[in-house]
C-alpha cells in the first residue's frame, strides 16, 4: 500500500471565455503546479469544453470552475458547471506528461473526480449553495466567483 501524500490545492485566477466566467484552481504533488505551455494551451481548450452539453439539461448560469490535477498518469483537466442551479456538469480530460497539449476526454465511463478533486468540489459545492441557492436577496454570483480555496491536504 502506498503511503499517502498531501498535495497542493491553489486557486490561479478567474478568467472570462465569451459570456462564461471560470475559477481555475491546480492541484500537485510538488512544490507547485509546473505545467506553463499546458496551463496555456487548456485555457484554449475551454472555449470548445464549454459548449459540451449534457442528456439531461444544459440550462445553466454560464459559470464555473476549471480543475488542473498534475498527477501520475499525466494531467487532468475537469471542467465542471451548475446545470439547473442545483447539479454539477462534468467532463474529464487527460494530458500525458509527455504530450502536455493534447486532450483526451476519459469522463463518461463512469470516472469521477479523486479525492484531491473532489476537496474542490466540496468548497464550490458549500459557496454556491451559500451565495446562489440559498441567498436571501438572489443569486450572488459576485461573491460566489470571489469565494476561492488554496489548501494543502
Amino acid at each position: 500500500m502506498k503511503i499517502y501524500r498531501s498535495r497542493k490545492i491553489e486557486f490561479r485566477e478567474t478568467i472570462a471565455i465569451k459570456d462564461w466566467t471560470i475559477k481555475i484552481y491546480t492541484i500537485s504533488k510538488g512544490e507547485t503546479f509546473n505545467h506553463p505551455e499546458f496551463y496555456q494551451t487548456v485555457k484554449k481548450e475551454l472555449e470548445k469544453w464549454l459548449l459540451l452539453d449534457n442528456s439531461f439539461n444544459p440550462n445553466n448560469d454560464k459559470i464555473g470552475f476549471l480543475i488542473l490535477h498534475s498527477g501520475n498518469e499525466g494531467i487532468f483537466s475537469i471542467i465542471n458547471w451548475w446545470i439547473d442551479r442545483h447539479m454539477m456538469n462534468t467532463h474529464i480530460f487527460l494530458s500525458k506528461l509527455n504530450d502536455p497539449i493534447s486532450f483526451t476526454k476519459v469522463s463518461g465511463d463512469g470516472l469521477a473526480p479523486c479525492i484531491w478533486e473532489l476537496e474542490i468540489i466540496n468548497h464550490e459545492r458549500i459557496s454556491w449553495m451559500t451565495h446562489v441557492l440559498k441567498s436571501s436577496s438572489g443569486p450572488d454570483y459576485s461573491n460566489y466567483i470571489n469565494d476561492t480555496i488554496t489548501v494543502e491536504i
